[in-house]
C-alpha cells in the first residue's frame, strides 16, 4: 500500500530510538500480522522503550531476522526501524528498502536470554549449525549494538559473524562461552572483561589491533587468524591453562608472542606468518600439529611434546633455526625443517634421533640446511627402508631420500 508524501526517519537520543511517522495526506491504515507475528502498522505510535531498557541494533539492510534463544516463558519486545512490532523469537521483517534503521528488543526479564545470533555458518572449526547448537543465519547488516549489558549475567552465546559490526564489549559476561565473529572485518574493538565461562573466541579475518585475554582464564579454543589491521597484539596474562587450539595465522604484523611455556594441553599450534622470532620451547604432551613456518624463530624444542602413537606433524620451514630438539618424541611421523639455518651436527642429530624410533612410513625435509654427514646418511638410508619419505622421492630407496636431506 502506498502512502504519498509520507515522511518516515529516526533520531537517536541515546539509547533511544525514536520513530517519527509524519503523513500529510489522509490514507488507509492498514494493519496486518506475518507468519512469524510481526505486526505492523503505517500509523502505529512507537513509545520508545526506556533508556538502558533494551537492546538496540542498528542496522543498514532491507530486512531483519535475528534469532534469539530464550528459556521459560518471558514476555520478548521487538520494535523496529519501520515502527512494526514482533513478539517472535526469531522475527523477520522486510522493510523494502536498504537503509539504516534502529531495531530494540526487551525481554522481560533478562535472565531467560542465552543466545543471541545475527549470523552464524559454522565456520572454522565451529559447531555444525542446527537448532541444537547455533542456527545457520546470513549476516544481517548490523553495525552496531547497544544495550548487551542488560544480559551480561545470562548470555551464553553470541554469533554475529559476517556483521559489519564495530565494536562489541561483552565486559562481565560472566556466563558466556561462545563468542562467533567469523569474518567480521570492520570489527576492531572487543572487550573482554570478566569472562570466566569464556572457552571459544573466533575472530578470524577481523580488524582487531589489541586483543586482550588476561580476564579469560576458561578460554580453550582461540581463532584470531588474518586481522586486517596494521598492528596486531595480544596479552594473554596468565591465560592458557585450558587452551587446546591455537590458531592465530597470517598475522606478519603481529607485535607480541605467544606465551608457550602456560599452553599444557595444547593439541593445535598455528602461527605461520606470524613475525615470530626467538625460542619455540612447547612443552604439551598433547600436541599433534604445529604449524610455525614462514617465521624467525632461531630455535625450536619440542622434546616430549609428541609420545609413542601420535602421528604428529611439525612444519616449520623457512625460518632461521640454528638448533631443533625432537628428542623423546617417537610419535613424530612429519617434519619439514626445510630452509633453515641448521649445521651438520644439528642436521645430524634430527636424522639420528628419528632413525632411533625406529618408526615407519613418516615423511622428514631438511633441504636448505647444512648436508649431512656419512652417519647422518647413513641413518637417512634407514629411514628409507622402513618406508619414510621426503619431497623430492617417491619409493624406498636409499638413493633417493639423499634428496630429502640436501644432497
Amino acid at each position: 500500500m502506498r502512502f504519498p508524501n509520507r515522511i518516515s526517519g529516526i533520531k537517536f537520543v541515546g539509547l533511544l530510538a525514536i520513530i517519527i511517522l509524519v503523513v500529510s495526506t489522509p490514507g488507509c491504515t492498514s494493519l496486518y500480522m506475518d507468519k512469524n507475528n510481526s505486526i505492523s502498522s503505517p500509523n502505529a505510535k512507537v513509545t520508545p522503550p526506556t533508556l538502558n531498557a533494551n537492546i538496540t541494533f542498528v542496522t543498514t539492510g532491507s530486512s531483519f531476522s535475528p534469532i534469539i534463544t530464550v528459556t521459560g516463558n518471558p514476555k520478548i519486545q521487538w520494535v523496529f526501524g519501520d515502527g512494526s512490532t514482533s513478539n517472535s523469537t526469531s522475527p523477520t521483517i522486510n522493510f523494502g528498502s536498504e537503509g539504516t534503521r534502529a531495531n530494540t528488543l526487551v525481554v522481560t526479564p533478562w535472565s531467560a536470554v542465552i543466545k543471541i545470533n545475527i549470523g552464524y555458518d559454522g565456520s572454522d572449526g565451529g559447531v555444525s549449525p542446527g537448532p541444537s547448537t547455533i542456527e545457520n543465519l546470513k549476516q544481517q547488516n548490523v553495525i552496531s549494538v547497544t544495550g548487551l549489558e542488560n544480559v551480561a549475567p545470562y548470555l551464553q552465546v553470541w554469533a554475529s559473524s559476517y556483521n559489519p559490526i564495530t565494536v562489541l564489549d561483552f565486559s562481565n559476561f560472566t556466563a558466556l562461552h561462545t563468542i562467533e565473529c567469523f569474518y567480521c572485518t570492520s570489527l576492531d574493538t572487543v572487550r573482554l572483561r570478566n569472562v570466566p565461562s569464556l572457552t571459544r573466541l573466533c575472530l578470524e579475518s577481523c580488524n582487531i589491533s589489541y586483543l586482550d585475554l588476561s580476564e579469560a582464564p576458561s578460554l580453550a579454543d582461540l581463532r584470531g587468524a588474518s586481522q586486517r589491521s596494521s598492528i596486531y597484539t595480544i596479552n594473554w596474562g596468565n591465560t592458557g591453562a585450558h587452551i587446546w587450539h591455537i590458531c592465530v595465522r597470517d598475522n606478519t604484523q603481529m607485535t607480541s608472542t605467544f606465551p608457550v611455556n602456560q599452553l599444557p594441553l595444547l593439541k593445535e599450534f598455528y602461527v605461520w606468518d606470524d613475525n615470530q622470532s626467538g625460542n619455540l620451547h612447547l612443552n604439551s604432551t598433547n600436541l599433534k600439529t604445529v604449524q610455525a613456518y614462514n617465521n624467525h624463530y632461531n630455535s625450536a624444542n619440542f622434546s616430549g611434546c609428541f609420545p609413542v602413537g601420535r602421528d604428529g606433524t611439525v612444519n616449520i620451514y623457512n625460518n632461521n633455526l640454528t638448533s631443533l630438539d625432537i628428542s623423546n618424541d617417537p610419535g613424530l611421523l612429519y617434519l619439514n625443517a626445510s630452509n633453515n639455518l641448521l649445521n651438520q651436527v644439528e642436521v645430524d642429530g634430527v636424522i639420528q634421533t628419528l632413525d632411533s624410533y625406529n618408526t615407519t612410513d613418516g615423511y622428514l625435509d631438511l633441504t636448505g640446511n647444512a648436508l649431512p654427514s656419512k652417519t647422518g646418511i647413513k641413518n637417512a638410508n634407514n629411514l628409507t627402508v622402513r618406508g619414510w619419505k621426503g619431497q623430492s622421492f617417491n619409493n624406498p630407496s636409499a638413493a633417493n631420500l639423499t634428496s630429502i636431506i640436501g644432497i
